[in-house]
Order: structure tokens, then sequence, then C-alpha cells
């Protein structure tokens, strides 16, 4: 059976042996019937020898805009024999939990804490490719790729939250694949696809700054837009220095122009929408996740000419996440 070119996208890089090398597939959700937001991971870790055995893990976090105080993040770490995949279509199974192309399962149950997803989910759109240019995924540099196979997903099934039962139906979301041999130093990235006014709307983007050597980069910044059926990419070369944009953890500003746009945009959460994760590089070293999936997003559009064309919003319907080396005391780490 010929695999579409986003099945494709989704296959496993790892090659079962490499060490120095990690990949994750996640998958986020927003149901605006519930009020609640999920974001989960299938990855993998094979670390340098020096560091430890290589291991596979299930994440989960779970969001309740309206209890906070609710919001709960589990992990499973399991040997790399717990792993499975296939050569010849996308399936990745971790444990007794198993993703493919349009479906996803499993279980995790976490110091008092247990979320589990029965799911399937479609999309439409060609896969989004982070960088334009496909010799960044050939070569070594960046030591990040990522593509989203599904960047505008709908999803149904049932998801099981502390005991509560959700049901979704058209739950907008998202799935994206990561793989490389080092994570970035810092960096802001967020989606969104749940806009009040036209509900076809998405956005993506990524404010980046890796390691070379001793030296930090710049910041990287891409960007891309789809509104009224057409995309809008900010992501070139020259986009990466010339976007204008600005984070802190709970904060996010940023400015784009395109050939025929420009867009001026906010995402912003409080403190409490926030779940703070520990990540780690192949090498050894960890990092920190502050994370949110009920940010509320603002874009401004603009035509090239200053005319203002529409005002597109999202009330914590955004993902919305701040990594960094050092951790923030506003935002206690649960994994």
């Amino acid at each position: 059976m010929e695999l579409s070119p986003n099945e494709r996208d989704n296959l496993l890089q790892w090659n079962g042996r490499r060490r120095g090398f990690y990949e994750v597939y996640y998958l986020k959700w927003n149901d605006p019937a519930s009020r609640t937001a999920c974001w989960i991971r299938y990855t993998l870790t094979s670390p340098l020898p020096r560091v430890g055995a290589p291991y596979c893990e299930l994440w989960g976090i779970f969001f309740d805009i309206d209890h906070p105080e609710k919001n709960f993040a589990v992990k499973n770490r399991f040997p790399i024999e717990q792993l499975s995949w296939d050569a010849d279509r996308f399936r990745v199974g971790i444990a007794k939990g198993e993703l493919t192309h349009n479906a996803c399962r499993a279980r995790i149950e976490h110091e008092g804490h247990e979320l589990a997803w029965d799911l399937t989910f479609a999309s439409t759109l060609p896969t989004y490719r982070y960088f334009p240019y496909e010799s960044f995924y050939r070569g070594a540099f960046p030591r990040t790729k990522g593509v989203s196979p599904h960047v505008d997903a709908r999803f149904d099934g049932t998801i099981e939250a502390d005991g509560r039962t959700i049901r979704l139906h058209d739950a907008p979301g998202q799935q994206t694949h990561l793989w490389g041999t080092q994570h970035g130093q810092r960096w802001a990235w967020g989606h969104c696809n749940t806009f009040r006014e036209d509900p076809t709307a998405l956005w993506e983007g990524l404010d980046a700054q890796i390691k070379v050597g001793p030296v930090l980069s710049p910041h990287f910044k891409l960007f891309y837009v789809r509104w009224l059926g057409r995309d809008h990419f900010f992501n070139d070369l020259s986009a990466w220095l010339s976007n204008e944009s600005d984070w802190q953890v709970g904060r996010w500003t940023f400015a784009l122009k395109n050939e025929e746009l420009r867009i001026e945009g906010a995402a912003v959460c409080r403190f409490d929408e926030l779940v703070a994760v520990t990540y780690m590089d192949p090498n050894g070293n960890s990092l920190w996740c502050n994370n949110s999936k009920i940010a509320s997003l603002r874009l401004s559009i603009y035509d090239r000419g200053g005319a203002h064309l529409a005002e597109l919003t999202s009330e914590h319907g955004a993902a919305a996440e701040f990594v960094d080396r050092v951790t923030h005391p506003q935002v206690p780490v649960r994994i």
C-alpha cells in the first residue's frame, strides 16, 4: 500500500541503534464543549552511552479552563524494548499505548493522577514543514527537525482524566513529529486553530535560540498563518531574522510581514494556566518546558499599505510553551 506524503512524514527516523538521538510525536487538542485541553507525547530517547540506556515514554498534560487547580501532568517511562514500530506504514507502540497516522490510545498513571485516551483524528492540509529548505532535513543543521503531518486536525473519541470522562467530537488540534540530536537552547512555540472569527484560520509560531559551540545564536523566528483559505508563510531565511518577536514566560508578542500582509499578534496566559515539565537532551542536560494549551491569542491583520483587514481572536484556545534552561518559581515543575 502506497503511503500518503503526510504519513511518510510521520515514519520513525530512529534506526533502532543510534545513540545521541531523540524523537517525539506530540498531539494536542482543545475541546470547547468541556472547556478542557490536552497535550500528549509518544517519545524515545537514545542518550549518549555515558548518560544511560535508551528508553521510551508516554506523556500527558490535562488542562481545565475553569478550574486550573485541576491541571496535571503524567509520564510513564519504559525500557526501549517496549518500543515497537512498523517500517511499511506509520505505527509506533510504547508498552500498551499506540499511535498510528489517524488514531492514538494509551493510559498513564502517575503519582495519583490518571490520563487515558482513545481517539481518532484526521486532517486535509499538506504537512507543515518548519523549514522551507529540504537540505535542513537532510543535514546536521539544525539539530532538531520538525514537521506537522496534521497541522489542522479534528479529534473524536474519549478522554479519561482523573475519573472524568470527556467525549470529543470534531475537537480542533494538531499532530507533530520531531527528531534530532539536541534540543534548542531555549524557545517559545505556539499553535492555534480555534479562532472565533474564522474557524478555518490557523497560526503556528516558533522563536528559538540554539547553541553553536559556546556561542548562542540570534533568535530564529518562523511563523505560518492560514487565513481565508490561503497560506501565508513567514519562515524563509530572511524572515528568521526580520520577523519581530519578544517573549517571556506567559507572554509572547510578535510582528510579521511578507509580500502581502503584516500581522501583529500576542499570545498570553496566566501562570496557573501553565504546567512545567522536564526535558532531557541526549547528552544528559536538562531543560524545562512551561506549557499551556489554554492560552489566549490575538492576531491583527493588515495589508502592506497599512489598511486593517481583520482581527482573529481565540480565548483560552491556543497552545503556548516557553522552554528554557532554568526553572521559573511561578510555574512549579510537575514531572
